[in-house]
């Protein structure tokens, strides 16, 4: 697991060299080169705007009765969409060149959600990103023993049921996540591809400032200092969470967890097929990547081949980047896996009925999609 390596190394691959070359002819074009734009900035502050707009709205009495169950639906879509639109983009460093405000714009917007920032960032960056879909390496997959995400993971009876229980538990995704996956991974020294963890003091602290402080301003504020009907805000907590968890997994999951998606194996010796890039294209799933209308909502996580191959690149850019990885794709035999996004949820819920049943695959090293 240590010594885990591609067969073919980047520069020996004239699929990403190619590529490489032609977006970064693209950026050159592009006044601020990878980096945001006017667009991401009018959006950042009209989303950000929209959030707290809407918490303003329900503090002052503007959902009355059971529709402030809909006002905090609504205030959880809007932070969603700040979460893909900028803190996505902050944690990549690709909104700005400036490191610093990256960081602090990735915190106060992500923070909020109730989901801490600084272990997401960690989990994201330097084991999702490095190795998606491959088991003990992506801490995406790895440590589910109610789902199985993939065919390399071990087979349980419970899991021919999944097809059925995951719509149910999907509703409690992001509230498990803030209140208990946060906590697991805080305390886990190993975590799929990552050692040793150590976290720094200031960021133990942060975590449990932001989970007080989330319910602060979500259920305190409301009950005590407005005097809002206890159920009533309890009831709109939980629906935040519900909307949060359902628009995020059925935007995000089918990227990776679907039919079309491979989940590469290491051979005994540690290799995986193919090259990084090559990797990146067989373990994700795009929907609809050259709409600019999905593009402006979901902040290029509907075009995942150019987010996980470009990562460092601001996704006001994956329209054209994902043109780029589409004809560079086609030029050198390799699937560009593309989808719309009503199937791409389909396609899921046919993987976890795949998945329901198949045994564990015995370890060998396979060629990646149109390799």
């Amino acid at each position: 697991m240590d010594n885990i390596r591609f067969i073919i190394k980047n520069r020996e691959d004239q699929f990403y060299l190619t590529l490489k070359e032609r977006v970064n002819e693209y950026l050159k074009t592009q006044k601020f080169g990878r980096y945001g734009n006017k667009t991401i900035l009018v959006k950042a502050v009209l989303l950000i705007f929209m959030y707290w707009a809407t918490y303003y709205l329900i503090l002052n009495g503007y959902f009355t009765g059971y529709f402030i169950i809909f006002g905090y639906s609504l205030l959880a879509l809007f932070g969603l969409f700040v979460a893909f639109n900028v803190s996505h983009d902050a944690t990549h460093n690709s909104i700005t060149p400036y490191k610093k405000f990256n960081k602090v714009l990735f915190y106060m917007t992500f923070n909020p959600l109730g989901i801490d920032a600084y272990l997401w960032g960690f989990r994201h960056s330097f084991s999702h990103h490095i190795f998606p879909n491959v088991d003990d390496c992506d801490a995406d997959i790895d440590s589910n023993y109610l789902v199985r995400l993939s065919p390399n993971r071990p087979l349980l009876p419970h899991h021919r049921f999944q097809k059925y229980y995951a719509p149910i538990l999907y509703l409690f995704f992001t509230l498990h996540w803030v209140f208990i996956k946060d906590i697991h991974y805080l305390f886990r020294k190993n975590l799929a591809n990552l050692h040793n963890i150590k976290h720094p003091p200031l960021e133990v602290f942060g975590l449990i400032l932001s989970k007080l402080l989330h319910l602060f301003y979500l259920i305190y504020v409301p009950i005590v200092i407005f005097n809002f009907d206890t159920t009533l805000v309890l009831l709109g907590f939980l629906a935040f969470h519900f909307t949060l968890s359902y628009v995020f997994l059925f935007t995000n999951i089918m990227n990776h967890h679907s039919v079309e998606a491979d989940f590469p194996q290491r051979d005994i010796n540690g290799f995986l097929p193919g090259s990084w890039a090559r990797h990146q294209m067989a373990t994700c799933l795009d929907f609809y990547p050259t709409s600019y209308i999905f593009n402006f909502f979901f902040g290029g996580f509907n075009s995942h081949c150019a987010h996980h191959l470009f990562p460092e690149v601001c996704h006001v850019h994956y329209v054209e980047v994902s043109k780029i990885i589409s004809t560079t794709a086609q030029q050198f035999n390799i699937e560009h896996k593309v989808t719309s996004w009503e199937h791409g949820i389909v396609s899921h819920f046919k993987h976890l009925n795949d998945l329901g049943t198949i045994p564990p695959r015995p370890p060998i090293l396979t060629s990646y999609s149109g390799h």
